[in-house]
This record gives C-alpha cells, sequence and structure tokens, in this order.
C-alpha cells in the first residue's frame, strides 16, 4: 500500500449508479518513465456495460446535478488512487469549470485529498477552459488551487474555443494538447506547426502534454515536436490500478534512437547537398575581397540551379550593391508584388546579418525560413567581408524546397 489511509469510504453512488476509476498512465520522454496517472469516471449500472463520463454527465445535467457528479467523482478517484498510486507520481482529476471557480473547492478538495492520504501538491486539476468563460474568475481560481499546493493543467489547448491569449492569462503549469492536433489531416503543416507551438507554450512557463497518442508514429512526432509528456492507447488501456511501464519504455527509447538516426543522416545528407554552395559561395567572398566585381566574382555561384539571388548589404543592413539574380531565381507571383521591391528595405534584424557580422570572415549557414520576398522557403549563406576597403555583408539566398527535396532519396527508410 502506498501510504496510511483514513477511514475506508464507501463506494460513491450517483443515482443509483456505483462510480469507479480507471486511470490512464502518462510518461516523461526525457525520463522514460511514468510521471501519472489521469483518473477517469466510469458509471456501473445494475445491469450492462461500464457507463462513460459523457453518459453520466448527460444524466446529470438533465437532474440539474453536475456539480454533485463532479464532485462525487474526485472522492472517487481519490480514494481508488490512495490504495495504489506509487511515490512521486502526480494524479490528474478532471475539474468542470463551475466547481473549478467556485471560491471554497479549492479548500474543500485538499482537505479531501489529505483525508485520502494524498497531498495536493501530488495532485494536476485538469480543466477544460470554455470560451464563454470568465477568464478572470478562472485566473483567479487556478492561484487559489496553487495556494493550496495544487497544479493546475488547461486540457483540449488547441481544439473548439481554445485561445492563447486565454492560455497566457490563466498561467497553466501544465498544457494537455488535443489530440486533433496529433491526429490533423495536413502532415506536413502538423508537423511544422507542432514544434513551434511546444516551443511557445515553453516560453510561457507551461509543461505540455501530448494526448491521443496511439501509434508509434504519433509518438515520434510528439517526441519531435519537444513535448514533456505522452498519453494514449498506445502504452496500454485504462486500468483500474497500476500500469507496468516497461513495454512504453522500450517504445520511448526506440523513438530516441531513431531521432538520432534521423538527425545525424539528415544533417549529413543536407551538408552534401550544400556543399559545393558553400564551395563557390566562399571563393565568391575571396574574390571580393581581392577586389573583383562582384558580377565576376558571383559568376560560377549565381549559374548553380537552387541559387536565387547573391545581394549585398551595408553595415545598417541596407543593400549597397544591386542584387544579382542566380539560376533559381523566379518571378513573383503577382498577388505577392508589393513584396518585390528588394532594393528598398533594412535587413539588419535578419539572423543571417546579425550572425555574420557577430563573427566576421566566417560563413554563416542559416536555418530554413520563409523569405520577405515571395521566394517561398530559403537559406541564406552569408559572410561580413572588406570589399574594397569598405565593409558589407555578402550574402546567397538558396531554394530551400528544391535544394532539399533530393535528401529524402538519401535518407535511408527508418529515418
Amino acid at each position: 500500500m502506498r501510504r496510511a489511509l483514513g477511514k475506508a469510504s464507501p463506494q460513491a453512488a450517483f443515482d443509483g449508479i456505483v462510480l469507479c476509476s480507471l486511470f490512464q498512465p502518462i510518461y516523461s520522454l526525457p525520463h522514460q518513465r511514468q510521471v501519472g496517472y489521469e483518473a477517469l469516471l466510469r458509471g456501473v449500472p445494475s445491469a450492462g456495460a461500464l457507463l462513460a463520463p459523457f453518459e453520466l454527465f448527460a444524466k446529470a445535467i438533465v437532474e440539474s446535478s453536475t456539480s454533485t457528479l463532479d464532485r462525487l467523482s474526485h472522492v472517487t478517484h481519490l480514494h481508488n488512487a490512495a490504495k495504489w498510486l506509487p511515490g512521486q507520481t502526480w494524479l490528474f482529476l478532471n475539474v468542470t469549470p463551475a466547481s473549478f471557480i467556485d471560491p471554497g473547492y479549492a479548500q474543500q478538495l485538499a482537505d479531501a485529498a489529505r483525508g485520502s492520504g494524498i497531498r495536493p501538491e501530488e495532485i494536476v486539476i485538469e480543466l477544460l477552459e470554455s470560451g464563454g468563460s470568465d477568464v478572470c474568475a478562472f485566473a483567479q481560481a487556478t492561484q487559489a488551487f496553487r495556494s493550496h499546493g495544487f497544479l493546475v493543467a488547461v486540457d483540449d489547448f488547441g481544439a473548439g474555443h481554445s485561445n492563447l491569449d486565454r492560455l497566457l492569462t490563466l498561467r497553466p503549469d501544465i498544457v494537455k494538447l488535443d489530440r486533433s492536433l496529433i491526429h490533423a489531416h495536413q502532415p506536413d503543416l502538423r508537423e511544422s506547426v507542432m514544434p513551434k507551438l511546444v516551443s511557445l507554450l515553453h516560453e510561457a512557463g507551461m509543461l505540455v502534454v501530448a494526448e491521443g497518442i496511439e501509434t508509434e508514429e504519433d509518438l515520434l512526432l510528439a517526441a519531435r515536436s519537444g513535448v514533456d509528456f505522452v498519453q494514449g492507447f498506445l502504452f496500454g488501456q485504462p486500468s483500474p490500478g497500476y500500469s507496468p511501464e516497461d513495454e512504453a519504455t522500450r517504445q520511448i527509447e526506440a523513438v530516441f534512437d531513431t531521432l538520432a538516426h534521423t538527425r545525424k543522416t539528415s544533417q549529413l545528407a543536407i551538408d552534401l547537398l550544400l556543399m559545393p554552395y558553400r564551395t563557390l559561395f566562399a571563393e565568391a567572398a575571396e574574390r571580393m575581397w581581392a577586389g573583383a566585381l562582384p558580377e565576376r566574382a558571383c559568376e560560377d555561384l549565381r549559374a548553380l540551379p537552387c541559387t536565387v539571388s547573391c545581394f549585398f548589404l551595408d553595415q545598417g543592413g541596407r543593400e549597397c550593391i544591386p542584387m544579382i539574380k542566380g539560376a533559381g531565381a523566379v518571378a513573383v507571383a503577382s498577388h505577392l508584388a508589393p513584396l518585390s521591391k528588394l532594393p528598398i528595405g533594412r535587413w539588419d534584424n535578419r539572423p543571417y546579418f546579425v550572425d555574420a557580422l557577430a563573427q566576421p570572415q566566417r560563413l554563416m549557414v542559416s536555418a530554413p525560413y520563409l523569405s520577405a520576398t515571395g521566394a517561398g522557403l530559403c537559406v541564406t549563406l552569408s559572410i561580413f567581408i572588406n570589399y574594397r576597403g569598405e565593409p558589407l555583408v555578402f550574402g546567397a539566398d538558396l531554394n530551400w524546397e528544391r535544394l532539399a527535396a533530393p535528401a529524402v532519396g538519401l535518407l535511408p527508410p527508418s529515418a
């Protein structure tokens, strides 16, 4: 038994239906072990299969007793979890918005938790933050629960009425991403958006759970996106008690091995594809340093198929020598015409410019980014040099999509 229990609680019942708990494990990816369990409510009727939460709460709505059912569920989960929940493991409890903003409920739930033998610090309050709710009331309630030791999580973020501004006002400890983000029908969009969303939440000081992990592909996406915790049927069905974690640990370890292998082979492939561009860019920079005219210096570089342009910026980030188009240049689409006035602009806030200035005479390679000139995804090579006595940043934009396309064929199937 995990802890000394107080007086045993009788089985809770709602409208003649006995309430019971199932528990779904939540795993930490970096720790490769269970860090929590979400308590899931079920009803045991006198005959028939277990009733799911939506069936129980649908009945409660009709009878205007959702608050009663919600609080009975918490007592049920606390009593059932206290029998077996390992130490240093969170218990995630779903709380309805009405109960959450009730001024006295944080204290009541803290008392109930201690009475069961579970400390509030071991409990994560899971809140479905609905769009029509008073965000100020929720923010105050969040602080009230925290003052008693609870952690607070916002559930199903990314679905329905989710709003980033409201989330930043609530400042939960944990955000659970809705399964729709993992299972989005547009894989390219999903794989580009997920890491950025997770990074944004991390910067705001929130830990992130990916729900709905059902396949190894889902787990790979979650790990690649940098989420902290994962939860889903891949690790087994919810059960009345402890779930063995050996198989889940093996799956997480395998995913980390795959990602490490992919990073290594991907970088190798990209380095191979970039090599001729880096070589000819370095040669062009040397020629300019020796005083050659830009057109002559960049002649070989601009002839490569993915070179969009060669450009030259003064220390203020403004064009000081006319841009030279490369073989990979394409006409700007008519609807992007306002982005085509290239000589007019200031580019000293771009990472490729900042990095070049910070490390003079060193060839810099940017990460892929969306060009502000309408050229699509590109990678920029840059270097800070002196040209005929004047300092400047010499750069070359490369068509990233075209350049990286052959990399897929260079990677092994496991990547």
